[in-house]
């Protein structure tokens, strides 16, 4: 089949005729000076600042003091604290009947005040070699083995009340009065909330980074509060091998106990500060396989054009990035719109203000995901 140069012309034309009908119902482009289009962007002017490199990542809270409190001796329970009560360090929390065990308190007595006066008799008696050595020493032996046996006597004793090791609520009670209890079952979990900690897990590539006594920003949203400052209380030195990650703990007081166990929050842990150094947002660098590159406003005859510029990149963080060369101060680069700009597009610019100012509005803006 033969196609004239008409019909050919027709053929190729038609897709781009309708791209065209197709672009000006999505955008409408001003025309501007010389017939050039006008595009509506938003621009940063660029100024130094520091530059805060962190990571963001997930923690969990756990009590500092938390613990299930278990029996030493076996027993019935005679009374237990309810749940939800406030015990101090020391209080008994629960009661065993500790009537055999004090029977064989009674009787350990007994048979250690026997042997001790024999043993005091004996003694002066040995002084004046009135007995023999073996004598005195089968005293001896006798009153120490019942010494040892009225402190294990003692022992079992204060084992069948159930003391609280330090202050805090009871949160849970394994038992109820009357049920029968032995030696290492949970009675009751004992926790103290007034100082917490925060576990997370920090990615190995920055363990040279990340270490005891890095600043820290504690976010919680779950419960509204305002973002709380804090520091790495301690990085751990081994690397778990199924997440590639090493534990830091960063300790909080919580008075008020409205931080609650197993909570999740979010940190932001600082991993360097640098300063004087430039940054935009990184929505504004655009990549290629030639590199990355920004748009410029190029002003001529008083009026704004997009020019293209390769940039050099450094550390990002969070929705902003270093910039190492490519741009200076006073430069005016385009942070929104840019996707549509071709180079000598005329620029309308409906807002701007300083890299700096537009950082920090981002940085609040952002809410922080995991980032490992």
């Amino acid at each position: 089949m033969r196609y004239t140069g008409k019909r050919l012309l027709l053929i190729l034309l038609m897709p781009a005729a309708l791209f065209t009908a197709c672009s000006n119902e999505i955008e409408e482009v001003d025309e501007g000076t010389n017939g050039v289009r006008l595009m509506p962007v938003e621009t940063v002017t660029m100024v130094t600042g520091d530059f805060d490199d962190y990571i963001r990542l997930s923690g969990t809270v756990e009590a500092i003091d938390d613990a299930t409190i278990s029996s030493e001796s076996s027993g019935r329970i005679l009374s237990i604290s309810d749940r939800g009560e406030q015990v101090s360090s020391g209080d008994i929390i629960a009661r065993l009947d500790d009537r055999v065990i004090r029977a064989q308190y009674d009787a350990a007595q007994t048979s250690f005040e026997l042997a001790e006066d024999t043993f005091n008799r004996l003694e002066s008696l040995y002084a004046d070699s009135i007995i023999s050595t073996q004598d005195f020493r089968n005293a001896r032996t006798q009153r120490d083995q019942a010494k040892a046996q009225l402190e294990l006597a003692n022992k079992q004793l204060m084992d069948s009340q159930i003391m609280a090791p330090f202050d805090g609520r009871v949160e849970q009670r394994f038992l109820r009065t009357g049920e029968l209890v032995n030696p290492g079952q949970p009675v009751v979990r004992l926790v103290n909330t007034d100082n917490i900690r925060i576990l997370a897990g920090i990615p190995e590539r920055f363990s040279g980074e990340i270490t005891e006594g890095s600043e820290v920003e504690v976010n919680i949203s779950a419960i509204g509060i305002e973002p709380i400052e804090s520091t790495v209380a301690y990085a751990g030195n081994v690397i778990d091998p199924d997440t590639r990650t090493y534990t830091i703990e960063v300790e909080l007081n919580n008075p008020d106990g409205i931080i609650k166990p197993d909570m999740i929050v979010e940190l932001q842990v600082n991993r360097s500060t640098l300063q004087n150094v430039l940054i935009i947002p990184r929505t504004a660098v655009l990549r290629d396989e030639e590199g990355a590159s920004v748009f410029i406003s190029r002003i001529e005859n008083d009026v704004k054009y997009a020019e293209l510029v390769n940039v050099t990149t450094g550390m990002s963080s969070g929705p902003v990035i270093q910039i190492l060369s490519g741009l200076e101060e006073g430069d005016e680069v385009v942070v929104s719109g840019m996707r549509s700009l071709s180079i000598g597009d005329q620029l309308n610019v409906i807002q701007t203000e300083t890299s700096l100012e537009r950082a920090v509005e981002l940085s609040r803006e952002s809410r922080p995901d995991a980032e490992l």
